[in-house]
This record gives C-alpha cells, sequence and structure tokens, in this order.
C-alpha cells in the first residue's frame, strides 16, 4: 500500500500566544499569516507488521513522525497492523519560521491514510486534528495547522484547532481570502532557534500576547479580503517592532541585508517590501501592490544568494493541504 501528500508551509505574520488551557485541541493563537506552495512532500509505504516506523530523507527529527503514527492509531487501531516507511522531502529549511513542522505532520497523516483508501473529506479533517495535537505535545506551532487547513491569507479570530467534520477538531476560528501572490522567501543558512524557546518563555510570551492582541484589534473589524492587505503589511511590521522579536536574534541586520539585496534589484521604491516570519530568522519579500506580475522573484532571489543568504520563490497557496508535486517550483 502507498500513499503521499504535498502540504505547503506557512509563514506567520501577527500571532498572539493563547496557550493557558488543559485541552491541545483548545491551545492555539490568534494571527494573521499565509499558506504557501512550497512545504513537505511525504510517500508512505505500508507492510503488514506491528507498527514500526522508518522515515528516510531530510526530516530533522522523527518524534513527530512517531507521534502523528500514535494519534492515528487511536482513531483506526488496524493501522498498527502495518509497518510504515516514510520518504520525506523538505522543500524549505525547517524551524526557520515557514511551519514545516505543521506540514510534516499534516502530510505524513495524510500519507498513510491515502495508503489505507480512507475516505479524503474524513482523512483531512482527522489529518488537521492529529497535527494540531501533535504541535502542542511537541512545543510547536501554535497556528500553522489552523491556518493550513484555511489556506490563502488568513486571519485566525479565535485560538484551537479549527472545527471539523465528525466532532473533530475544536474551537478555532480562522477566516481567509485566496489569491495566488508572488513571493520570495529568505532565511539565513545558520541554524536557528525553536518556537518552544519563545512560547515557553514567560516574558516573551507577555510580550508576544501584548503586541499581538494590539496589531490584531483592527485587523479583526470589518470584511476579510484583498482590500485589507495593505493593512495586514502595515500591521506585520508594527508587531514585529511591538514584541520586541525584530531587535532579537539579528533580525534587524537580516532586513537590512534584505533591503541591500531588493536595492541591488533595482526595487528600493517600496514596490516590495520584507516582513518578518515568525518565528525564525527569516522573511518574506511580497509586493505592496497585490497587481505585480511574478517577473521580479529570480532576480531578487539571485542579489539575495549572492549575499551569502537562502532564497525561493513561491507563491500563495489557496489548498496547501493537496498541492501537486508536478507544481513545485524548480
Amino acid at each position: 500500500m502507498q500513499g503521499g501528500a504535498h502540504v505547503g508551509g506557512h509563514i506567520t505574520l501577527i500571532f498572539s500566544i493563547q496557550d493557558d488551557a488543559d485541552s491541545l485541541l483548545e491551545q492555539g493563537s490568534r494571527g494573521a499569516g499565509l499558506s504557501l506552495n512550497r512545504g513537505v512532500i511525504i510517500d508512505a509505504i505500508g507492510t503488514p507488521g506491528n507498527a514500526v516506523l522508518t522515515v528516510d530523507g531530510d526530516a530533522p527529527g522523527h518524534a513527530l513522525h512517531n507521534l502523528v503514527l500514535e494519534e492515528l492509531i487511536n482513531f483506526d487501531p488496524s493501522i498498527s497492523e502495518y509497518d510504515w516507511k516514510l520518504t520525506h522531502q523538505g522543500e524549505l529549511p525547517a524551524s526557520q519560521g515557514f511551519g514545516l513542522s505543521a506540514a510534516g505532520a499534516i502530510a505524513c497523516a495524510l500519507s498513510i491514510q491515502r495508503a489505507l483508501g480512507v475516505d479524503e473529506e474524513l482523512a483531512r479533517g482527522r489529518a488537521i486534528h492529529v497535527a494540531h495535537r501533535v504541535e502542542r505535545r511537541l512545543s510547536g506551532g501554535l497556528g500553522d495547522v489552523a491556518a493550513l487547513h484555511s489556506g490563502g491569507i488568513e486571519l485566525r479570530l479565535e485560538p484551537g484547532c479549527p472545527q471539523l467534520p465528525d466532532g473533530l477538531g475544536g474551537p478555532g476560528a480562522v477566516i481567509s481570502w485566496h489569491e495566488e501572490i508572488p513571493l520570495v522567501v529568505v532565511w539565513r543558512t545558520t541554524s536557528s532557534q525553536h518556537t518552544s524557546n519563545y512560547i515557553d518563555d514567560g516574558e516573551w510570551k507577555l510580550a508576544i500576547r501584548a503586541a499581538g492582541e494590539h496589531c490584531l484589534f483592527g485587523l479583526r473589524e470589518g470584511k476579510w479580503d484583498a482590500s485589507r492587505w495593505p493593512e495586514l503589511l502595515s500591521k506585520s511590521a508594527e508587531f514585529a517592532e511591538r514584541s520586541g522579536l525584530l531587535a532579537d536574534s539579528g533580525r534587524i541586520d537580516l532586513l537590512n541585508l534584505i533591503g541591500s539585496a531588493l536595492a541591488g534589484a533595482g526595487f528600493a521604491d517600496g514596490t516590495l517590501v520584507a516582513r518578518l516570519c515568525m518565528l525564525g530568522e527569516s522573511a518574506v519579500i511580497i509586493p505592496s501592490d497585490l497587481s505585480m506580475s511574478d517577473e521580479w522573484q529570480d532576480v531578487v532571489a539571485n542579489q539575495l544568494q549572492m549575499r551569502g543568504m537562502g532564497a525561493a520563490s513561491a507563491s500563495v497557496a489557496s489548498d496547501a493541504l493537496n498541492l501537486s508535486v508536478t507544481a513545485i517550483l524548480d
């Protein structure tokens, strides 16, 4: 039996930590961000056995996949009657604010269920439910799973796993609008901090929550659609400064390097802007005007790579849970 999944990553631009609830499904964050058409590809092969899991490829560790398998078996004990071999391919670096642990957890759950021939709607619901629990068990992302379930440019109104069919999920509430916005993701090629270094630290938690709630207040009012893009850009820049994250881990230097690259590519006029990805040492370059074409991506990525940074072209994904492998950008 064999199944596969290609799940996009997610970039958080603004967030407010809401992890005090006892139930993992109620923990999460309010916030805003965007889903990507680059993320994680997992192929799963099941053979009769005793739920032994092996992972090949470039996964940074196996704890996440073992927990996903454990959670899936709670739904369907027959999954434990097979050994599972996963092949993992990450299209972006891990632990850099691109939501790859959430993408990997969802892709793992989807690929195993697709190998078993589980109904797609049921498989998606279980994958989101399981991935959210696994992320919280590992002190990972707070809102990436909910955001990826929604896709596009999302606004997370209430924390927790979103409500799902068959009584799954939690109290999370997310709205989104969809447009295929071209972008370039940028990252330092050195190692970064794990999300838990921030969300499990009391002082960081208070600072991030206060800044997030302040910046989300206005975004929550009115209709959430493409007309809010300029406001999202403004509020995400304000959040980075108010929270203190801008001044941490050399992020100001990162933005200065990106500014130099944009000038070198001929885009010092504000038509392209950089926003920090939370919580990596990374950023996303996006157009300030949504009508702008994608012809700028290659020249900007080249300028960034010349300055020793990692960079890749991508776009916003409307359905981040079911990306075509043939659509992957080179």
